[in-house]
């Protein structure tokens, strides 16, 4: 019980950082936007899929890299970009 609660704790204090919020919103809103277009062009849903999540992702990859000399580059980043890029193509999918 003692290891749920403090998972739980991590997941919260995870969910709640304002850094990471905006990683999640910058890659929802890019990922469900290039599934959309995607789409839109190709009529073809796992395309869509791919460049959706695959152009969120490699937008949040390229500003990690970027934070390595000008920011502070966190792994964590990483996951938020992941959730954020997973949500965008999953609501759009659902649309269509």
């Amino acid at each position: 019980a003692k290891n749920v609660s403090r998972a739980l704790s991590a997941a919260s204090d995870f969910a709640l950082a304002q850094d990471k919020q905006l990683h999640m919103g910058a890659c929802y809103f890019t990922s469900s936007l290039t599934s959309a277009l995607v789409y839109r062009k190709t009529k073809d849903k796992t395309k869509a899929t791919a460049y959706g999540f695959g152009v969120a992702m490699l937008a949040g990859v390229i500003k990690e890299v970027y934070d390595i000399k000008h920011g502070h580059p966190d792994i964590n980043d990483i996951l938020a970009n992941t959730i954020g890029s997973s949500l965008g193509v999953i609501t759009i999918r659902i649309t269509l």
